[in-house]
């Protein structure tokens, strides 16, 4: 059976860092805004919806950095990338309860393997398209480093 498609969007600020929520349902990930496309919706409605549900903000000039196709259950996720925002940053305190900028060298535990690859492509994104397959055996859950206590 096919999965759900999703689609998220890596928010960019002057410096060059990403935006990323921290989710806390299942493994409280660190993780770009995003989540399911719903039935009918376009993937780059879907990341921007689910921008505004999750951190009121809407993502301006959003373009495709990525898709990934997962294999495992032959769906696809989205990602976009903005470089600014209208709105005011706000978590939702039911599925998001932070929001905050980070280098990509200082992303923070936990986030997958697959997540880090998705936010290498959008920030080093230069117009074209980064295509690739994730296989669910290469999945990696990122966690503690030595001395961090968590987010």
């Amino acid at each position: 059976m096919r999965g759900l498609d999703a689609a998220g969007c890596a928010i960019l600020d002057a410096q060059g860092q990403v935006l990323l929520v921290h989710q806390t349902y299942r493994d409280k990930l660190w993780e770009v805004p995003g989540g399911i496309v719903a039935p009918g919706e376009s993937a780059w409605d879907a990341a921007v919806r689910e921008c505004r549900e999750e951190i009121g903000v809407t993502p301006l000039a959003p373009h495709l950095s990525g898709i990934y196709h997962r294999a495992w259950n032959d769906s696809y996720v989205f990602i976009f990338r903005a470089l600014a925002f209208e709105g005011s940053l706000r978590p939702d305190d039911d599925e998001i309860d932070a929001a905050r900028y980070f280098r990509l060298e200082d992303i923070p535990w936990p986030v997958t393997s697959f997540a880090l690859e998705r936010l290498r492509d959008a920030l080093e994104f230069r117009g074209e398209v980064s295509l690739r397959t994730e296989q669910h055996e290469d999945r990696r859950l990122l966690g503690r480093r030595s001395g961090e206590d968590g987010p």
